[in-house]
């Protein structure tokens, strides 16, 4: 059975960032070891190129222990850093978050075809430039091989699949929804009924981490939580939460477990 998708107004991107600030405030510094966690495992593959499968798979997880930590603020409950990793003891929707972990791959993989194929002559430029190449020479030589039809291309099969995944992500987790391509598909439906207060909502997060760029970027351990949080107070607003799937086996699905549903518990 489909989530019901509530469409909102454009103010309702401020309101959902409010939200975020509102939720953040509460405990801003446990928010932001939770994000700076979450960047710290994602650059692991830099430094540790072995291990770029296992931070991959790791960050839906992470994500998802971000989210239910949210939640518990929500509920008034006091959260650790450690809860970011509750995700990974509960049982019923792991398989599916390593699943959707597997299709997350597969898009950057396919993206990095793209992108490859699109910027080769760019690539292979960047590869030939001697450490000694002059800098504005070398700038004005990519710009050449760039396409402003390829970069279309590109920036729109990147932000195709940031949507596609973008409420797949909470759908597979809190509703239960076991058909990846039918989650992405809602994903993508969310933002076509609510373009203008999900744009609304990226373009002041946008505004702020522009305004951050002079103080070196720190103000973005404010403004990234603060986002991941708004971002999920919008989950929570646009999808009904009376037909939520609690994760159990047939007739154990009732809608008065929806505590099990708020504080992440599914039984297996």
């Amino acid at each position: 059975m489909s989530s019901k998708i509530k469409v909102f107004s454009a103010s309702a991107g401020v309101q959902w960032l409010k939200q975020g600030w509102n939720v953040f405030k509460t405990q801003p510094l446990t928010f932001m070891f939770m994000y700076i966690f979450m960047i710290v495992v994602a650059l692991i593959p830099l430094v540790m190129p072995p291990l770029q499968l296992v931070a991959a798979f790791t960050a839906p997880f992470l994500t998802i222990g971000f989210y239910l930590a949210v939640i518990s603020k929500q509920q008034g409950k006091t959260i650790s850093l450690a809860d970011i990793l509750k995700p990974f003891s509960i049982k019923g929707r792991r398989l599916n978050l390593f699943r959707l972990g597997l299709y997350q791959m597969g898009a950057i993989i396919l993206l990095t075809l793209l992108a490859d194929s699109l910027f080769s002559d760019t690539f292979a430029l960047m590869q030939q430039a001697a450490e000694n190449h002059n800098h504005e020479q070398l700038l004005a030589e990519v710009v050449n091989t760039l396409s402003i039809g390829n970069i279309g291309v590109f920036l729109l099969a990147h932000a195709v699949n940031l949507m596609a995944f973008a409420f797949a992500l909470p759908l597979v987790f809190f509703k239960g929804e076991n058909r990846i391509f039918k989650a992405l598909g809602q994903s993508l439906k969310v933002f076509q009924v609510n373009m203008m207060p999900l744009t609304v909502f990226s373009l002041v997060i946008g505004i702020l981490m522009l305004a951050a760029m002079p103080l070196s970027l720190v103000p973005l351990l404010v403004i990234m939580p603060v986002a991941y949080i708004g971002f999920f107070c919008a989950y929570q607003a646009i999808f009904s939460q009376d037909d939520v799937d609690t994760g159990t086996n047939g007739s154990d699905k009732q809608p008065a477990q929806t505590n099990e549903i708020n504080t992440g518990r599914f039984d297996a």
